[in-house]
Parts: structure tokens; C-alpha cells; sequence
């Protein structure tokens, strides 16, 4: 049998973010390897990496992105559903049944059963 021998660690004090390398993270042929979380390998070439930076979809957000209100960009008017919604509670508050049917106050309902 063969002698096991110690992996070799060599530690570096760094005293500026300048002095790292800029190849940190890769291989000497300068690909990535990374895995999605349902455990699939992905191998991404450098020179694929480096053409993707200039995309358009690398901008954040995405310039071409289309313009839709609450989405994409805030949405500067309430929308309808909230109005609606805010007029029956006062027209409730008027009445004085504050949205309790039948005078019941709010009363815990019974747990459904789930099956596994």
C-alpha cells in the first residue's frame, strides 16, 4: 500500500480586493461549472460568458422590455378592484353591520383533513 499524503494548502494574506486574481473561480481553460438545483451540471465556456456581458437581456432590468403598468414599472393609478372594494366597506361602516352577516362575530372554523 501506498503512503496517503496531506493535500497541500498555501494561505495568502490579501490586503486589497486588487491583489485578487482575475481568473478566481476558474479553470486553467477558463470554463465555469455550476449546477441547478435539481442537481443538472452546466459548463459555461468563458468566451461565451464574456459575449453574453454585452446582451441587451444583461442590462438590469432588460432595456426591451415592454411597458406594463404594475408589472414592469409602477403602477400609477389604483386599480378598480381596490376602489370597488374600498366603496362596499364604507357603504358597509354606514349600516352598521360592519360585513357580519346575521350579527355572528368571527369565529374559528374547524381544520381541514389533508391527505398525503
Amino acid at each position: 500500500m501506498s503512503e496517503s499524503k496531506g493535500i497541500p494548502i498555501r494561505h495568502i494574506r490579501l490586503n486589497h480586493l486588487s491583489e485578487l486574481p482575475n481568473d478566481y473561480g476558474t479553470t486553467p481553460g477558463g470554463t465555469f461549472y455550476s449546477t441547478t438545483p435539481g442537481g443538472t451540471r452546466i459548463i459555461y465556456d468563458r468566451s461565451f460568458l464574456l459575449k453574453c456581458r454585452s446582451s441587451p437581456m444583461a442590462n438590469t432590468p432588460p432595456s426591451n422590455l415592454p411597458d406594463i403598468p404594475g408589472v414592469t414599472s409602477p403602477d400609477k393609478s389604483p386599480t378598480r378592484q381596490i376602489t370597488k372594494i374600498k366603496e362596499e366597506e364604507e357603504i358597509a361602516n354606514k349600516d352598521g353591520s360592519n360585513g357580519k352577516e346575521n350579527g355572528d362575530s368571527h369565529k374559528d372554523e374547524e381544520q381541514f383533513d389533508l391527505e398525503i
